[in-house]
């Protein structure tokens, strides 16, 4: 052993010959013999080529090839040290410059911002060469500044002025032909704030549905609207205000939103609704009523046909389902005096049809009130509602009714269809084509 390593060098690993080929993968009984062959600046030369800084294996001390023979010279001295770095720094020369540097003189293109360029050429762009016409120009040197934003505000050039100033210049928003607008302010309303409007908290609902419900058992004359909206009302006290009102014949308006209706006390609704005959407006959004109660709802209005306006948005059940939607949709076709309906589609088709019937009712509505206008014409003078009648606004009425009767008689038609055997045999089968036999069937009651 002492023999192969006086000729190697310290510190560098024997080449292998260029004829010799491994022929299998050492082994780790043999590695370690290989290994232990080696001195240790050999395993430090070894180290430093195969060494990887990502090696896992390795802790991280031995990852770093850099390794620091010196002795230390004592404890760390951080004053001395940047001393040592600033003085190190002073008294090294610096690199040799080519060009030397001559000051204030420019080398190369210097940059030059495009935005600064296009604001400059903005500037220096002379106005007095546009052409206004001399009534513009006459008015425009007349107009005060507070012209001037408004006609900012019409022009649409919002940077210029705030929200105020601007609906101001329109006067389209009635919500806004109130606003005052400070005229001393002019251009310099984009630079301040607009403040808030105060709306003060709505005020708690403090109806008592005990005392609702003792009037309209009594029949009160001037109990004409319930509202019961945000009021905490059991399912008893529901159950007996809706039996109140089966035979009460003074209440127009009856509104219990967000008051946890349950679907019971909804299925009981529908019996009031069919009882009750002067009911205008039912109001039972925010509440707890299935899809199936809905659709009954729908079809207990048309027995008396006395609401005008059913409101039932924000359900528990979001989803009403396309058989209950198109239910509902033929309980509104049905009813002749429905105005408006408070409820939210899924289907376009449900949501068509009963804008379509709601269309008619109002209609409907129109020719009743201009029939009483010429009533009352015709009362004072006879020959007023002659000159007043249109032929063709009747024809055209009288031509919609019959125009209705017919589509709800296809209607019941399109849904019950028989056929008959004789009927079948007398249709005629055309001329034979490819696939299909002709056969011949007696025509007109023919035999052959």
């Amino acid at each position: 052993m002492s023999s192969t390593k006086a000729g190697r060098a310290p510190g560098k690993l024997d080449a292998a010959p260029a004829s010799q080929v491994a022929q299998a993968p050492l082994t780790d009984a043999e590695i370690d013999a290989l290994l232990c062959e080696l001195s240790s600046e050999e395993i430090e030369a070894l180290l430093d080529d195969v060494i990887s800084p990502d090696d896992a294996n390795l802790p991280p001390s031995a990852r770093c090839t850099y390794v620091c023979s010196k002795a230390p010279t004592g404890p760390l001295d951080r004053r001395g040290l940047m001393k040592y770095i600033r003085d190190q720094a002073r008294n090294t020369q610096d690199k040799v410059d080519h060009v030397p540097h001559v000051p204030g003189e420019v080398r190369g293109k210097v940059w030059q911002d495009p935005a600064r360029q296009l604001h400059q050429i903005q500037d220096d762009f002379d106005y007095g060469d546009l052409d206004l016409g001399e009534e513009i120009e006459m008015a425009l040197d007349d107009a005060s500044t507070q012209d001037m934003v408004d006609l900012a505000g019409i022009m649409g050039l919002h940077s210029l002025i705030n929200q105020d100033q601007y609906h101001h210049a329109l006067g389209a928003r009635t919500s806004h032909l109130g606003t005052r607008v400070d005229e001393d302010q002019g251009w310099d309303g984009i630079t301040k704030a607009t403040p808030l409007k105060y709306y003060s908290p709505e005020p708690p609902n403090l109806t008592d549905p005990v005392e609702v419900l003792e009037k309209l058992k009594e029949g009160d004359e001037e109990q004409t609207i319930v509202n019961l909206n945000n009021v905490e009302v059991s399912e008893g006290q529901m159950l007996d205000i809706f039996d109140a009102l089966r035979g009460n014949e003074v209440l127009s308006t009856l509104s219990v939103a967000n008051t946890s209706l349950t679907d019971w006390a909804a299925a009981n609704l529908c019996h009031t609704l069919e009882c009750n005959e002067t009911l205008e407006s039912v109001n039972i959004e925010s509440n707890n009523v299935t899809p199936q109660t809905l659709a009954k709802l729908f079809e207990a209005l048309n027995v008396q046909e006395s609401v005008t306006e059913l409101k039932a948005m924000n359900q528990a059940a979001q989803v009403l389902g396309n058989k209950v939607e198109m239910s509902i949709a033929k309980a509104v076709e049905n009813n002749k005096t429905l105005l408006k309906v408070g409820l939210q589609f899924e289907f376009n088709d449900a949501q068509n049809r009963v804008a379509v019937a709601c269309q008619k009712n109002m209609d409907r509505v129109r020719l009743r009130r201009i029939a009483a206008v010429l009533a009352e014409r015709q009362a004072f003078d006879p020959c007023a509602g002659l000159r007043g009648v249109n032929p063709a606004e009747w024809v055209k009425a009288a031509a919609m009714e019959e125009k209705e009767e017919e589509e709800e008689v296809a209607e019941e038609e399109e849904e019950y269809e028989y056929y008959t055997d004789e009927e079948e045999e007398e249709e005629d089968m055309g001329p034979p084509t490819l696939g299909r036999p002709h056969v011949p069937y007696p025509i007109g009651g023919e035999e052959e």
